[in-house]
Parts: C-alpha cells; sequence; structure tokens
C-alpha cells in the first residue's frame, strides 16, 4: 500500500449530527453523564413507570439516589423539577385517564421534560450565566475537534431556539402541551407574564392544523386556529394554531402577513411530518421565529 493510500485511509470522518449537539451534552455533564444510555440506566423497567403515594415519579428516586450533592443540581432542586412535571403531566392527562387510558410517563418522555425544566429555569434565572456555562462547554468541545467539525459559540439571540429530536410515537405532542405549561411557569415564577403575547403553534397545513386543535382539547388547554379577530390576539392566554401556507409577506382574504406576529411570543413548530420543505418553508419558519421564544 502506498504511502498516499494510507494517509487516506487514516483519515478520520465529519462528526455525525448526534455528536455534535452540545446542549444535550452539557445537560448531561450535570448528571454526570457520558451518555443518555448511563442517564437511563435503572430507569427502563416498566415498574419505575407512575408516581408514588406523595405523587413523586419514581424515576426521581433512580435519578437522586445517584446524583452527587452538587450546588447546581441538588435532590431538592431536582425534586422541584418532578413536582413541576408531575403536576402538568396529571394536568393534561386528567380527561384522557377518564376515558380509561391511563396513561404514563415514559422514562424518554420524563427526561426530555426534565431537561426542559432545567433550561427553562436557568434561563429566566440567569440568562447570562447560562451562556456563559454553554460556551465553557463549546470551548471544552472544540479542544480536541478538526476546524470542520468544531462549534461556533452560543450568542444571546440563540439561547431562545431549542429543538426537540424524538422517534415518530414517542408522544411529542403531549410532551409540546406540557412544554407549554412549563414556560408559562417559568414566566410566572421570575415575574415575566406580561412580557409574553402570544402563543403560536405552526403547522405544515390545515389537517395537522385540526388534529392538534382536537389534542388539545382533549388536554383540557385553551386553544384554536388562527383567525385575525381571534381571541389570542388579545389575550396571549389561546395557543393560536395556523398552518405555514397562511403565512405571506402580505396579508390577503385567506392569509396573514407574517410581521402581524411581532413580539414576544412563544412559537413552536411541528416539523415532524411537516409535509412542506426547501426553502420556503425554512424561510417562513425563521422569520416567524425571529422574536420571542421557540
Amino acid at each position: 500500500m502506498s504511502l498516499r493510500s494510507r494517509q487516506r485511509n487514516t483519515i478520520e470522518p465529519p462528526l455525525k449530527f448526534d455528536q455534535k449537539l452540545v446542549l444535550n451534552q452539557w445537560i448531561l455533564g450535570l448528571f454526570e453523564a457520558k451518555n443518555f444510555e448511563q442517564l437511563t440506566l435503572g430507569m427502563k423497567e416498566p415498574e419505575r413507570e407512575g408516581f408514588d403515594e406523595d405523587n413523586i415519579s419514581r424515576f426521581y428516586y433512580v435519578l437522586s439516589s445517584r446524583l452527587f450533592e452538587r450546588k447546581e443540581l441538588t435532590s431538592d432542586i431536582l425534586l422541584a423539577y418532578d413536582q413541576n412535571i408531575v403536576r402538568h403531566w396529571k394536568t393534561i392527562t386528567e380527561r384522557r385517564n377518564m376515558e380509561g387510558q391511563i396513561l404514563n410517563l415514559k422514562y424518554f418522555q420524563y427526561l426530555s421534560l426534565l431537561f426542559t425544566e432545567i433550561y427553562l429555569d436557568r434561563y429566566f434565572q440567569d440568562s447570562e450565566k447560562l451562556l456563559l456555562d454553554l460556551n465553557k462547554n463549546v470551548e471544552q468541545f472544540n479542544s480536541d475537534k478538526a476546524d470542520r467539525d468544531k462549534i461556533t459559540p452560543y450568542v444571546t439571540k440563540d439561547l431562545n431556539k431549542l429543538a426537540y429530536w424524538s422517534a415518530t410515537g414517542s408522544g411529542k405532542t403531549l410532551l409540546m402541551h406540557i412544554n407549554i405549561l412549563q414556560y408559562r411557569h417559568y414566566l410566572k415564577t421570575h415575574g415575566r407574564e406580561r412580557s409574553m403575547n402570544r402563543i403560536i403553534l405552526l403547522t405544515p397545513n390545515e389537517g395537522l392544523s385540526n388534529q392538534h386543535l382536537e389534542e388539545f382539547r382533549i388536554s383540557g388547554m385553551d386553544a384554536e386556529l388562527f383567525s385575525k379577530d381571534g381571541r389570542g390576539l388579545y389575550s396571549g392566554r389561546s395557543v393560536e394554531i395556523i398552518d405555514i401556507h397562511k403565512l405571506r409577506e402580505e396579508s390577503g382574504e385567506k392569509t396573514v402577513a407574517i410581521e402581524a406576529f411581532e413580539g414576544d411570543n412563544l412559537v413552536l413548530v411541528d416539523e415532524g411530518h411537516r409535509g412542506a420543505s426547501g426553502e420556503d418553508w425554512k424561510a417562513r419558519r425563521d422569520q416567524l421565529c425571529e422574536n420571542g421564544f421557540s
């Protein structure tokens, strides 16, 4: 084998997408876990699902039993997050359980919600410290990476965007409902309820919009299909559901200009079965998400 051939064979391939999730790695670090599999040890058994007589999730006991008492993530803080998750879960499943379908949190759903608790708490409590913490992680990540794999440091405007990567059938819709309740909780906790104008759910088509409307109804949450005369425009409490095709640069009889949504909004984007792709979807989505939290 020639020297050139040997050199070609030793070139490392670029890092895969899931190896560059710095935010995920930072949160795992708070639990002193090297990866997601290590964190989930002891959580996957069916008997770990559900709550005890004090309405504390059994997942909490698994995590707290092996979590070192650390200043930033003590057992007490972890319990507070757990109680928020349990309360929100009971809120959105009350009607569903009355219809005979008893729903229990799966370990991956619980951890997704727990990660959101941690992020939102730190985001609203001290966003500057959150930015510093994340960039320390970025610096450590980049220290042994090739230039092509290095992550650009976070800037302040990056902090108001979160993305969830979940498998089909993993209950993303229910988790999204709880994400809304979590966001409202931390707004209230930090005295910022008046800072949010609207809650907007962006969908790929009208059919999905109607499905989401029904799901909100079953969860007991106030939602409506977007209307220029809708209640959400004034109250900010009703989730406004709008499909991407109704967003345009200028308002029309059945469309609305994206600039009409300017302000501090909570924007949720359903891209799981988006039925739309390419630059058109991305441009309108990014423009809608420009302000507020998404």
